[in-house]
């Protein structure tokens, strides 16, 4: 898991990327925010990684604004809270693969708010992707997209959500 975050966070700010890691019930799910073509691109390379097995795009919309704009890869443990969530929503595990997208978004809602216990080391060096995600969020309407995608993933599983955003021409 470490080694995921900290790759993930290095990859992530050399691309303008930007998301959440949650893992849970043997599963990752990622949601990722930045440019469309860095994130096609980084969806492509896990697609093609032996790593992962049985990827699943969940869904991909536009949205106006970054969910996670102060974090090259928030970590969000399994905890009790996402563990209510779930029975509430007539789940007994976290399994993303049974997720439609509305539960997909919900899941987001949760991991806006989780702790990160990672914080201390991650806030360190959120600046530059805050100064982009400010850029981002204030730009003009432009043809070119962002976007936020979120993935499951583990050794054998990978499922991935994809949210769109307008993005600052350029900026990646």
């Amino acid at each position: 898991m470490v080694r995921i975050l900290a790759k993930s966070r290095i990859n992530n700010r050399k691309h303008g990327l930007v998301g959440v890691l949650y893992f849970g019930d043997g599963a990752f799910f990622q949601c990722l925010e930045g440019d469309e073509a860095a994130v096609n691109t980084l969806f492509s390379k896990i697609e093609q990684d032996p790593r992962h097995r049985d990827v699943k795009l969940i869904s991909k919309k536009y949205v106006s604004k970054l969910s996670f704009p102060d974090w090259a890869m928030k970590y969000a443990p399994l905890d009790d809270r996402m563990g209510q969530f779930l029975k509430d929503n007539g789940y007994k595990t976290f399994d993303p693969y049974q997720f439609t997208p509305e539960m997909t978004q919900k899941i987001l809602g949760v991991l806006v708010d989780a702790y990160d216990p990672t914080l201390e080391i991650e806030s360190s060096v959120t600046e530059p992707i805050s100064a982009q995600a400010n850029a981002i969020t204030q730009a003009d309407s432009s043809p070119n997209k962002l976007v936020v995608l979120s993935l499951a993933l583990s050794i054998i599983a990978c499922a991935l959500s994809v949210y769109v955003l307008v993005s600052v021409p350029g900026l990646v």
